[in-house]
């Protein structure tokens, strides 16, 4: 009887485990310089404004701080916290966490322990991901990814595509953080595949 893989199947793969949250494929950098804000290890990624409380993919068992998957910035000297994508910070981001801040029960809280969030980064860096804005900045319609999007930090410091912008007026100063490789199939596979730009 052969033995089952843990690889992923197909191209981009399969989700098997539900909140996975973030794959990396490819990378080019892995970085951890600066410490990790307080709002770093404790947003509510639920309560707020209605794009993140009606965000499909986030759940009542949603950690709180940087989520894997979400993007993170410059948000002071030799500090780490979540892009949020309007005037303060639609310019500063650096990469994508790859770890929930606060870790996991039974996992290592790397994050809480050295003050330091791990983000990737850099041009060619390919990654799955399944936390990124499901509607619009008023939170009422659906985002629709499709391959080939260009990706921004949304208002909530998530992947969205230009319809997830809460301030589309300065679209041309949102820094790209990704392009759409393989769009999530709502229903089937929430993983969306990307490729990084930053």
């Amino acid at each position: 009887m052969q033995g089952q893989s843990n690889l992923p199947s197909g191209e981009f793969g399969t989700r098997s485990v539900s909140n996975t949250h973030c794959e990396v494929l490819y990378r080019q950098t892995f970085n951890t310089y600066g410490a990790i804000t307080t709002v770093g290890l404790t947003q509510d990624n639920r309560v707020g404004n209605a794009q993140k409380a009606n965000n499909s993919e986030l759940t009542t068992s949603t950690n709180k701080g940087i989520l894997a998957g979400s993007v993170v910035a410059v948000v002071g000297s030799a500090q780490i916290g979540p892009a949020a994508g309007d005037s303060t910070n639609y310019d500063k981001v650096v990469g994508i966490a790859v770890n929930d801040a606060v870790g996991n029960p039974f996992e290592s809280s790397s994050a809480v322990a050295s003050q330091k969030v791990v983000y990737a980064h850099g041009s060619g860096t390919v990654l799955r991901t399944d936390i990124y804005e499901t509607k619009q900045a008023d939170g009422t319609a659906t985002v629709t990814y499709l391959a080939g999007d260009l990706l921004y930090a949304s208002q909530n410091g998530l992947l969205t595509n230009a319809s997830g912008l809460a301030v589309s007026g300065v679209i041309g100063k949102q820094t790209v953080v990704g392009i759409v490789l393989e769009a999530p199939s709502p229903g089937v596979d929430p993983m969306m595949a990307l490729q990084m730009r930053i």
